[in-house]
């Protein structure tokens, strides 16, 4: 492969899955398993990346000065659940804390 060649296609995001929330990388305290222009290995704890992007949109959200007590409580909540090994309802509850995030961002005014 030359310097010309254009880079291998990444791995398929699902329909309404942007990559950014899907596989954060690139972010802050992200910790990736393999090379950052290869598909992230199945391996990678893709909640944990994403418990760790909310917390980062929470902490921005609170720069702006938006209230975040409660979005903290629930991914405190969220990541007891990953730890006991409820994978699927913590997943859940992440999907809908960073849905909450993304509509309150809206709402605040800009910096």
């Amino acid at each position: 492969m030359s310097d010309d060649d254009p880079p291998p296609p990444r791995g398929a995001v699902r329909r309404g899955e942007g990559e950014v929330t899907q596989w954060p990388r690139g972010l802050v305290e992200y910790v990736p398993s393999g090379a950052a222009e290869v598909p992230p290995d199945p391996e990678e704890d893709r909640l944990l990346q994403r418990a760790n992007l909310a917390g980062r949109l929470l902490a921005v959200l609170a720069g702006r000065g938006g209230e975040v007590a409660s979005a903290i409580e629930e991914l405190r909540r969220i990541d007891g659940l990953r730890r006991a090994g409820q994978r699927a309802e913590a997943t859940a509850r992440l999907d809908r804390l960073l849905a909450t995030i993304d509509a309150r961002s809206g709402a605040l005014p800009p910096p």
